[in-house]
C-alpha cells in the first residue's frame, strides 16, 4: 500500500512532508513544520548506511534542526487496509519544539512521485536557443527530466523577458549579480531574503573571462544560492545540446549545495557526476572516457542529499554553500579517489599590504598570493590556478586561539565553473618564475570572513592533480606558511556608527563584486561613509581607499537594468573612475597589497585613456 514518492499530512499544529525513497537511495526522510505559517522545525532521515525495505515498518533515524542542534530518534509507516498511510515520529530528545520519547502520529497523502519540488526561471539572450533534448542509447535528456531523475518535479516560474543580444558585450559578475537580482525582485516568486525551491538560470552568450562556463552566487543574506548562469559561445560542434544540459544542470547543483567532485575536500576525480569536469576526469586527460560513461545523473551520496537532506542544507536561501559534508556523512567514512602528497616544487605565499597586516574595522581584505616555480623544469598551471572563485587555491582562515577543527575555509560569493583545460587555459612557469594574484577575503558565502576584531591566520593551499612516479592518480599538496593579520576594533562613536554600516551583507557583498547597481543602497551609505572619512583622515584612510576603488570599479562599468520588464544599458563614466583613482596618492595605495596596489594604479591610467578617447 506504501509506494515511493511525496507525502504530506497534518496532525494537530504539525505538519509534515514525507519522503518515501525505499527503490531509490533506500532512505526515508521528512521535514516537520509548525502548520501555522509553514514554520520551519526540524528534518529527519533514516541513518545512513540502513537501505529501508517498506516492510520494515520502523527504522533509526538522525534528526536536524540546524547544523548544530541535532538528535536521533525514528521514523515508522503503517498503512490501513483502506489505503490510508501514517508516519510515527519519534525524537529521543527535545529539539526545536517538538517533544522528546513522544508518538507523533501524522496521516500522510501521497502527492506526487517526485520527492521534491522545484521552481525554474531560465532567462535566455536572444540568438542564444535553448538546447534541444538529446537522444543517448534511446533514452531522451533534458534539463527537466535530469532534475526528474534526482527526484525533483520541475515547475517553470516567472515570466519571460528576453535578453537583448549582445546588451552587455561581455558578462562580468557584477552585472551578473543584478540581472539575477532584478529577476528574482520583478519577475520571479521568491524573497531574495527568504528560502523557496525556486531557482534562477540566465543562457547568454559569453562571459568576460575566457573560457568560463558557468557561475553561482551565494552571498549571505541577499542572493543566497538562487541565482546561476550558463555561457553557450564556447559550446559548439555536435555535442553542443548534451554539453549544454550537463553544464546547466551542473550550475543548478550548486545552487542546490553540491560541491564539485574533483576538489580537494571531496576527492572524487574518478566520478562522471554532473558535478565532475570533463578534463578533470580521472586528473585530466580523459575527456573522451568521461564522456563515454557520462549518464547523465549525479553520484549515489549527491542523489541521497539532494532527494533527503535537511531542507536548511538544501533549500536554495538555506545553509552558505559548501558548507555541508554530504559525501562524508554515510556509513564507512571518506575515502578519496587520489592521496594527497606534500609538494616542495611550489612556493606559495601571501602578503600583506605594505602598510602592515593590521587592517582597520570594516577594511577589505586584500593579500596578495604568489606561486613560485622552484623545481628545474617548465610547470603547466591553470590560468586561474590562484582565483579561488575557479581554481583550486584555497585560503583556511583560523581565529588565534581558536581550535584547530574551528579553521574554515574562506568561500567567495561566486563560484565559477571553468570549460575546459586547452592551450588557452595553460600557462608555462618557468624555473624560478612566479605567478600573482590578488584576493580580496572580506565578505563570503557565510557572510564577513572576519566579523570580530582579533588576530587571523590565514593559510594559502593548493592542491593540484598529477601522477606519482608509477603512474598513479595524485593529488599534490602545496601549503603556504600562514600570514597573520590584526583587525582593529572601531575607534570612537564615529568608528562605531560606520561599523554599522561596514558590517552590513550588501556593504560586504558590493565590496566582493566591485560594485552592483542591485546594491544602490550600500553605494549611497558607503559614499557617505567616505566623505566623512576622507575630510577628517584623507585618502590614506585605509576604508576610504578601498571603498574609493570599488567606487571607480562601479563608475567604469557598464550597468543593465530590468525595467518593465524591458533590459536598459547604461554606459560607464570611465572619467568619473579616473578621478576617483587619481585622487588614491602613494599613502593610499600602501594600504593595499602589492598586487592589488600596482592593478589600481594600472586601473587609473586606462580610465584616465578611456575618458581623454
Amino acid at each position: 500500500m506504501i509506494r515511493d514518492g511525496r507525502y504530506e499530512g497534518q496532525s494537530g499544529d504539525l505538519s509534515v512532508t514525507l519522503r518515501v525513497d525505499a527503490d531509490g537511495s533506500g532512505v526515508i526522510s521528512a521535514d516537520v513544520f509548525r502548520t501555522e505559517g509553514r514554520r520551519y522545525l526540524a528534518s529527519a532521515r533514516t541513518a545512513p548506511g540502513a537501505k529501508v525495505a517498506l516492510d520494515d515498518g520502523r527504522w533509526p533515524a538522525v534528526w536536524q534542526a540546524s547544523p548544530a542542534n541535532k538528535t536521533t530518534g525514528s521514523l515508522a509507516l503503517d498503512s490501513a487496509p483502506d489505503g490510508t498511510v501514517s508516519a510515527t515520529l519519534v525524537l529521543d530528545a527535545p529539539l526545536n519544539g517538538l517533544p522528546a520519547r513522544t508518538d507523533v502520529i501524522v496521516p500522510v497523502e501521497h502527492q506526487d512521485d517526485a520527492l521534491r519540488p522545484l521552481g525554474l526561471e531560465i532567462e535566455l539572450e536572444q540568438g542564444i536557443p535553448a538546447p534541444s533534448p538529446v537522444v543517448v542509447e534511446g533514452i531522451e535528456r533534458t534539463v527537466d527530466g535530469c532534475l526528474r531523475a534526482a527526484g525533483f518535479a520541475v515547475e517553470e516560474i516567472g515570466r519571460q523577458s528576453p535578453i537583448p543580444a549582445g546588451i552587455a558585450g561581455a558578462w562580468d559578475d557584477s552585472l551578473l549579480y543584478t540581472m539575477l537580482s532584478d529577476l528574482m525582485l520583478i519577475t520571479g516568486d521568491a524573497s531574495l531574503r527568504g528560502r523557496a525551491w525556486e531557482l534562477h538560470l540566465l543562457l547568454l552568450s559569453r562571459a568576460a573571462i575566457p573560457g568560463l562556463a558557468g557561475i553561482m552566487f551565494d552571498a549571505d543574506g541577499l542572493l543566497q544560492r538562487q541565482g546561476a548562469a550558463v555561457f553557450t559561445s564556447g559550446f559548439t560542434g555536435a555535442s553542443r545540446d548534451q554539453r549544454i544540459i550537463r553544464t546547466i544542470v551542473h550550475e543548478l547543483g550548486h545552487a542546490l549545495n553540491l560541491a564539485h567532485r574533483f576538489e580537494r575536500a571531496v576527492g572524487r576525480a574518478d566520478s562522471t557526476s554532473f558535478m565532475n569536469y570533463d578534463w578533470r576526469y580521472l586528473g585530466g586527460g580523459h575527456e573522451a572516457d568521461y564522456w563515454r560513461n557520462f549518464a547523465f545523473t549525479f553520484d549515489a551520496d549527491e542523489l541521497a542529499f539532494l532527494r533527503h537532506g535537511p531542507l536548511t542544507s538544501l533549500i536554495p536561501g538555506g545553509e552558505p554553500f559548501h558548507s555541508v559534508r554530504y559525501w562524508a556523512d554515510g556509513a564507512g567514512g571518506h575515502s578519496p579517489y587520489a592521496p594527497e602528497i606534500p609538494f616542495d616544487g611550489y612556493r606559495l605565499a601571501l602578503t600583506a599590504p605594505e602598510a602592515g597586516p593590521v587592517f582597520a574595522f570594516g577594511q577589505p581584505v586584500f593579500l596578495k598570493v604568489t606561486l613560485e616555480n622552484r623545481t628545474a623544469t617548465d610547470l603547466q598551471v591553470e590560468r586561474w590556478v590562484l582565483d579561488p572563485k575557479a581554481g583550486p587555491l584555497e585560503l583556511l582562515v583560523r581565529r588565534r586561539g581558536a581550535p584547530q577543527d574551528e579553521t574554515a575555509a574562506f568561500t567567495p560569493i561566486a563560484q565559477r565553473c571553468m570549460a575546459a583545460m586547452d592551450a588557452e587555459a595553460t600557462l608555462t612557469l618557468p624555473p624560478g618564475a612566479s605567478l600573482s594574484n590578488n584576493v580580496n577575503l572580506t565578505f563570503g558565502s557565510a557572510g564577513f570572513t572576519f566579523a570580530e576584531p582579533g588576530e587571523y591566520d590565514i593559510t594559502p593551499v593548493l592542491a593540484i592533480p598529477g601522477r606519482d612516479p608509477a603512474g598513479e592518480p595524485v593529488q599534490w599538496l602545496v601549503s603556504g606558511e600562514p600570514l597573520r593579520v590584526r583587525v582593529a576594533p572601531p575607534l570612537g562613536v564615529a568608528g562605531e556608527r560606520d561599523a554599522e554600516v561596514l558590517g552590513r551583507a550588501d556593504v560586504g557583498a558590493w565590496f566582493a563584486l566591485g560594485g552592483s547597481d542591485a546594491l544602490g543602497k550600500a553605494k549611497r551609505d558607503l559614499e557617505e561613509v567616505r566623505e566623512r572619512r576622507q575630510a577628517e583622515a584623507g585618502t590614506a584612510d585605509p576604508v576610504v581607499a578601498a571603498t574609493t576603488r570599488t567606487a571607480a570599479l562601479d563608475a567604469a562599468r557598464l550597468s543593465i537594468r530590468l525595467t518593465d520588464h524591458e533590459f536598459v544599458r547604461h554606459d560607464g563614466d570611465p572619467e568619473r573612475a579616473a578621478r576617483l583613482l587619481g585622487g588614491l596618492g602613494a599613502e593610499a595605495l600602501r594600504t593595499f597589497d602589492p598586487y592589488t596596489a600596482q592593478q589600481t594604479a594600472a586601473l587609473a591610467d586606462r580610465y584616465r585613456d578611456a575618458a581623454e578617447r
